[in-house]
């Protein structure tokens, strides 16, 4: 067979895999792959997959996310219980998500049908359209992860597969089967010689590098095969795995797409697609698009930036055109070491700054650092200090989203600056509450700042000290609701 691409962009909702490949041990001969297609749809149900109408897929897991712990040398690790229904009929696809990251808790019903998807946060009685999310986008993470799922897609793509030889997985003879998505993403599936089975993806992804799921102890239920494992690596690192599986043929359609009558919309939302640049304060300027945004101090004769450092120089590029003050970059704060915060740091060292970072993060951020001689541009601050930067002042504090967090405060204009603690892409209504918020709160409230305005850098949205103060002390910790399976567990 020769290798052709596929009809479709396959959508990538959740980067994650690793894989290791052994070498080939037969070289591809004429094997047909409709052979090979034919023994993988007998192994996971025949006609009961095929014919399917409807099918829900339910998956339990949790996994690691490096880079983003309470400390640099600790992941956080990430519970994420999903139940996806898929009907093949109407072509429109129903997903319960239950996530419990590192300090809150989510419980979303996502119902896409037609054009339309409506997203509703059951813990707040809220909803929103995501439109993005159509038949193919919604819940692709956790189609890629399900063997039966791909086995039954093997059908569609026989006359764009090749058959690439043999290989061992574990001992035991695997065919693989190769094809290559539009987008040039190559799929290798492992298929067991003797039984069908798959114990084995690899997606080979022009940015992401190699994903690799790992299925393993194949179990039957309403006359369909499933691993009950599933173990997924990025580049040879665990991301993924499976806490509990299981699939349902033919479920209940009603239950799946109904909404809820009585839930209100979150409100109007700010669109950030396009690049803006604000002076927020008195010679204080926030430029950028999506999350990539800076916020940059004036002082008599240099500025001192915070926020994203991926487009810093574009950020600055404007923002010294706004205010017609040309003078270079000085310093640079790190809040924090997660990654979005140290992505591009390149950057800031290139136009010149000094990176000012919390002393506990100071060998974390260098391990990000690639230019020469970054040792000598890095100011520590010592730990629980308050550190004085020409009209900045920083305190390094303890949050619940980062163990040593570099509050950013600015008494001249009575605003506080920050990153990743309470943004918000609602224009006026009251955002989500959740504890990072409350315990930032607290901070604050401890420090004994005069504050009047709260300057999430990720994202335009300000809060009055007034109503943060007034959300914060309102908040009740969520728990699960009564008839929620997916979440009764905690």
């Amino acid at each position: 067979m020769r290798s052709l691409l596929t009809r479709f962009i396959i959508s990538c909702t959740l980067l994650c895999g690793l894989s290791t490949a052994v070498a080939d041990t037969t070289k591809p001969t004429d094997a047909s792959t409709q052979t090979i297609v034919d023994k993988v749809i007998a192994a996971y149900g025949g006609d009961a997959l095929l014919q399917a109408d409807s099918i829900k897929v339910i998956d339990y897991n949790k996994g690691p996310w490096p880079g983003e712990g309470e400390t640099p040398a600790i992941p956080e690790l990430w519970r994420i219980n999903e139940e996806l229904t898929i009907d093949f009929v109407g072509q429109r696809k129903s997903l319960l998500s239950y996530r419990v990251p590192r300090t809150t808790i989510d419980l979303e019903k996502w119902i896409q049908q037609g054009d339309q998807t409506i997203v509703y946060d059951i813990l707040h009685e809220k909803y929103s359209e995501q439109n993005w999310a159509n038949f193919a986008r919604l819940g692709a993470s956790l189609e890629r992860s399900s063997d039966t799922l791909h086995a039954r897609r093997l059908v569609s793509l026989t006359g764009e597969l090749d058959y690439a030889g043999d290989d061992y997985f574990r001992g035991r003879l695997q065919q693989k089967l190769t094809y290559v998505t539009d987008s040039g993403e190559r799929y290798t599936y492992f298929v067991d010689k003797e039984n069908g089975l798959i114990h084995k993806l690899l997606r080979q992804h022009p940015r992401a590098g190699e994903l690799l799921y790992v299925f393993a102890n194949h179990s039957t239920d309403s006359k369909v095969t499933f691993s009950r494992d599933m173990n997924f690596f990025v580049n040879g690192e665990l991301r993924l795995t499976s806490v509990h599986r299981a699939i349902e043929l033919d479920p209940d359609l009603e239950t799946a797409f109904q909404g809820f009558d009585d839930f209100t919309p979150w409100g109007e939302t700010i669109d950030a697609s396009a690049f803006v640049i604000k002076e927020i304060a008195n010679g204080v300027y926030q430029a950028g698009t999506g999350r990539s945004l800076t916020v940059f101090i004036e002082q008599s004769d240099h500025y001192i930036g915070l926020g994203a450092a991926d487009a810093l120089a574009a950020n600055f590029a404007e923002i010294k055109k706004l205010s017609q003050q040309d003078k270079p970059l000085n310093f640079f704060v790190v809040t924090h070491h997660h990654n979005a915060n140290v992505r591009g740091l390149d950057n800031a060292l290139t136009l010149g700054a000094t990176l000012v970072v919390a002393e506990q993060h100071r060998d974390s951020i260098l391990s990000h650092i690639t230019v020469d001689e970054a040792d000598n541009k890095i100011i520590s601050v010592p730990p629980r200090a308050a550190f004085t930067l020409g009209d900045l002042e920083l305190f390094d504090i303890a949050t619940a989203h980062s163990r040593h967090y570099l509050l950013a405060y600015l008494p001249a204009a009575k605003m506080v600056l920050a990153e990743d603690h309470y943004v918000s892409d609602l224009t006026t209504a009251k955002p989500r509450i959740y504890h990072d918020m409350v315990r930032f709160a607290d901070v604050l409230d401890e420090l004994n700042l005069a504050v009047e305005t709260l300057v999430d850098i990720r994202g335009w949205r300000q809060f009055s000290m007034e109503e943060f103060t007034q959300w914060t002390r309102e908040f009740t910790p969520n728990t699960c609701p009564p008839g929620y399976k997916i979440c009764a567990n905690g």
